[in-house]
């Protein structure tokens, strides 16, 4: 048996390693870089964001009264 309060956790020093790198990678990027790169981010996203839009719309509907409903 584990002694009491020793818990093993994963090594993750790579993971962290390479979310440092892509940090730095980032901040040498031009300001017109980046906005490209949140641009693109919102194009990858916005079919999603419809999709729980929707959901959220049809959830809204399922809980209106049924006087509202239409």
């Amino acid at each position: 048996m584990k002694p009491a309060g020793s818990t093993a956790y994963p090594d993750i020093s790579d993971i962290l390693a390479r979310k440092a790198e892509a940090r730095r990678e980032i901040a040498r990027r031009s300001f017109g870089e980046k906005i490209a790169l949140v641009e693109a981010l919102r194009e990858r996203l916005a079919p999603l964001k419809r999709a729980r839009e929707q959901r959220v719309a049809a959830r809204a509907a399922q809980h209106a009264p049924a006087d509202r409903r239409k």
